[in-house]
């Protein structure tokens, strides 16, 4: 029997029209026949018959129950339970998520057409005031890169938007995009990890020697960022070092896993915020244009402070000069400022603070006859001095080092170190330059100020400086004094220096002895020496005395006597005539 009359013989029997629309879906539901082949046996329109057999699949029984007349009140839309479950996952899985969005979604997933308006009206009921973040696996945190891409085409195949794909899984739109043209051009092959990393990538770069490497100088410099760890990198290798961030990676893995240094914060960023200030008065636009000068507090030793004074150029911020000393008097100032004159010229100007010795009429007048023009910053504003924000370098780099010091000759020994390191590594002001010239040296090269003759500095210095040499039993000879400056020294030149009623004796910029003076500068006369006090130094002499004397019994200083030039009488010799024959006039007549 053919199957149109098997449905026309079986219609008969029929007692109520859900038994007639369950027969007609029977066979697609058991069978698997297709709609179209059913519409032909039954005479059904093929498209009811799909409505028929989805709903009973959705609803069961009940989706073949006639709905026309059933009262239509208000309603709430009602969507079968594995659909009401999977929206419901998608707006916790992602809140953001759009509903016409939703509505794509389930139509791909399921074939189940609704829209915006009703899945509006059903999640009503369901909305949270707020909405907490579930932990979900990301597109980072998966262990298989395949399987993470896969992901992305899958939710964009599921009918995700890829702004929304990319918010879920943590990553870029962009590399959402990638991902995707990568599967349209290439299929499941474009999913491959297929990335060569290149030779200078991070990971390839930090080693264990490199590691190593780094924590060495985070321990030498602890205060030192990663700017200056790279310059100290560039200054001790052969070879370039890895980029600026590749060492700021490396010192946190060492502050992390190898007991590094922490970030070191000074106790000024505790304090207030202070407004910055852009604008400095005094900006250098060549070389030797501006020199900046100032002291600071270094260290305490023995309860004494010593200080760092220190000239930088301006426009290269090379230390052209930098001394340490017990004491912050104009005779240091003097000295260094000596010692920078002599090496690099003169400069068009000379910026300062306003303190006591930068006020002193001894240093304006040198300025002022070297035809230098002494430059003062405003009271309370120590910014626009440039030389602050070097020694802020000088604090990172040095100061613990200062603070190990024991002696002065450490604390000396240390600040040549941390001279010739500041000069010779990158500064933060050269990063950009065109000529490739990134350290203070290098910028600076070989150009020097305006050229004094020796001759003509030693006639304005010398107005409070001599230069003497140490005999054998460590004596130096001042006009009409004999002064002891250190046994050690025989043989070797010393500066003295007087001002302010102190002499000064001194060797390489190290002070040896000081006196207390009496000095007519007038008449440029010394007429008195006494209070002496000398000084701990390298320099003193490894032999030990023979008898040791007291400080009675050792004369420290004593007054030359003076020499008495006594007139020297010619004796001239007398020739006897051989013969008396009287006056030379009795020859010739009266």
């Amino acid at each position: 029997m053919a199957a149109q009359e098997e449905f026309a013989h079986i219609r008969q029997h029929f007692v109520a029209p859900i038994q007639h629309d369950y027969e007609v879906i029977r066979p697609i539901v058991l069978f698997a026949e297709t709609a179209a082949e059913r519409s032909r046996q039954t005479g059904v329109e093929r498209t009811v018959v799909g409505d028929k057999a989805r709903r009973f699949v959705l609803e069961g029984m009940d989706g073949l129950r006639d709905r026309r007349t059933d009262a239509r009140g208000a309603q709430a839309p009602g969507y079968p339970d594995a659909i009401v479950e999977y929206i419901l996952y998608l707006k916790q899985l992602y809140p953001p998520i759009h509903l016409r969005e939703i509505v794509r979604i389930v139509h791909r997933k399921f074939g189940y057409k609704t829209n915006h308006h009703t899945l509006k009206r059903f999640l009503a009921p369901y909305d949270a005031p707020h909405q907490l973040e579930l932990a979900l696996p990301t597109f980072a945190t998966c262990a298989d890169a395949y399987q993470a891409r896969w992901t992305v085409v899958r939710m964009a195949a599921e009918g995700w938007n890829k702004r929304s794909i990319a918010d879920c899984l943590k990553l870029s739109r962009s590399h959402v995009y990638t991902i995707l043209e990568a599967f349209e051009r290439d299929g499941f092959a474009g999913l491959e990890d297929q990335r060569t990393r290149p030779p200078q990538h991070p990971d390839n770069q930090l080693s264990l020697p490199f590691l190593k490497e780094v924590l060495d100088l985070q321990q030498a410099y602890p205060r030192a960022g990663r700017f200056r760890i790279h310059g100290l990198l560039e200054q001790q290798r052969e070879k370039a070092p890895p980029s600026e961030r590749t060492v700021g990676r490396a010192m946190a893995i060492n502050r992390q896993f190898h007991g590094a240094p922490g970030p070191w914060q000074s106790a000024h960023d505790a304090q207030a915020d202070v407004p910055s200030f852009k604008h400095l008065p005094y900006r250098p636009a060549y070389r030797h244009h501006l020199w900046f000068t100032d002291i600071r507090y270094l260290v305490q030793l023995e309860g004494s402070w010593v200080y760092s004074i220190c000239i930088i150029e301006g426009y290269s911020r090379k230390i052209v000069a930098g001394m340490v000393s017990p004491h912050q008097d104009l005779t240091a100032i003097l000295q260094i400022l000596f010692a920078a004159l002599a090496e690099y010229g003169c400069p068009h100007a000379l910026v300062c603070d306003n303190g006591s010795v930068f006020t002193a009429k001894d240093y304006l007048a040198i300025l002022r006859d070297l035809a230098i023009e002494p430059l003062h910053i405003e009271q309370g504003k120590p910014w626009q001095n440039m030389i602050e924000a070097q020694l802020k370098v000088q604090l990172r780099l040095a100061d613990d080092h200062f603070e190990q010091a024991h002696t002065l000759e450490d604390v000396q020994h240390q600040q040549a170190a941390f001279i010739e390191t500041f000069n010779t590594t990158p500064h933060w002001a050269h990063r950009t330059r065109a000529d490739g010239h990134r350290t203070p040296v290098e910028v600076l090269g070989w150009l020097r100020g305006r050229i004094v003759e020796p001759q003509r500095l030693r006639e304005l210095f010398g107005r409070t400086e001599w230069r003497r040499t140490v005999n054998h039993y460590g004596f130096v000879s001042v006009q009409r004094f004999y002064l002891y400056a250190e046994h050690g020294l025989a043989r070797q030149r010393v500066s003295i220096w007087i001002y302010e009623g102190q002499l000064r004796i001194e060797y390489h910029q190290t002070l040896v002895a000081r006196y207390r003076c009496l000095y007519d500068r007038k008449h440029r006369q010394l007429h008195d020496v006494n209070e002496p006090l000398f000084y701990t130094t390298p320099f003193a002499s490894p032999q030990l005395e023979l008898i040791e004397l007291d400080d009675e019994q050792w004369r420290k200083f004593q007054r030359r006597p003076a020499r008495n030039y006594t007139k020297r009488i010619a004796m001239f010799g007398h020739q006897l005539s051989l013969l008396d024959l009287g006056p030379p006039h009795s020859l010739y007549g009266p």
